[in-house]
């Protein structure tokens, strides 16, 4: 199957509840049993949910935006992360720091649309072309959700 047909899959069972977000924890600073807390609702964003297990350690993440729905899924000798975040900031200012962070260290990056309130963009490993995945953003209503799915060998 193609990365961008799976891309769109990972994006449609996500946003229609099919896919479980992963719900392991990391422990506390102090090294106790509890776990760390996640955010609960807030203002314009939802609860935040634990980023699911495996996703590459180098992956630029938008440090301003909360983790809403995140998903992995392994088939057919291939791993996907299927991953959506909000946040208050602006589309320009998302499309930015991708723009930068993923045309640097081992990611490139295509932008396949620029719009005014959403992107969306295609990006590679460069050291391994078979890990790639697709990003963008769009706002509604104040809140910003920034969408990706990556696929990579398992």
């Amino acid at each position: 199957m193609r990365p961008a047909l799976v891309a769109a899959a990972l994006v449609l069972v996500i946003s229609c509840g099919g896919g479980g977000t992963t719900a392991s924890r990391s422990p506390s600073p102090l090294g106790t049993a509890e776990p760390t807390p996640l955010a609960r609702p807030s203002g314009q964003l939802d609860a935040q949910v634990a980023m699911p297990s495996g996703f590459p350690g180098d992956m630029p993440v938008y440090s301003r935006a909360r983790l809403t729905l995140g998903a992995k899924f392994n088939s057919s000798g291939q791993v996907s992360w299927g991953m959506e975040w909000q946040t208050l900031d602006s589309v320009a200012k998302v499309q930015a720091f991708y723009a930068d962070k993923l045309n640097h260290g081992d990611w490139t990056i295509t932008f396949t649309n620029k719009a005014n309130n959403n992107f969306s963009a295609t990006f590679t490993r460069k050291s391994n072309s078979f890990v790639q995945g697709t990003v963008g953003a769009g706002t509604a209503s104040g809140v910003t959700r920034i969408s990706m799915s990556l696929v990579s060998p398992a």
